[in-house]
């Protein structure tokens, strides 16, 4: 939510490098993970999260595209 709420693009690559290393190479978002060990998560799948990180790619991608590079 804070990437989709913000016009800054340092915030918005913060929160993408977040995600990126949150997914425990899963390649999903979960509801909650444990800072220290991204591995130890709750919900394999969780659709809330999933859609909201669907939402923020496709939000970047049609409004600040360079920052998905």
């Amino acid at each position: 939510m804070r990437a989709l709420t913000t016009d800054n693009d340092d915030e918005i690559r913060f929160c993408q490098d977040m995600l990126r290393k949150s997914h425990h190479g899963t390649g999903y978002m979960h509801e909650s993970f444990n800072k220290d060990d991204t591995g130890q998560f709750t919900r394999k799948w969780f659709a809330w999260a999933n859609t909201l990180f669907g939402e923020l790619v496709w939000k970047t991608f049609t409004e600040k595209k360079a920052l998905l590079d």
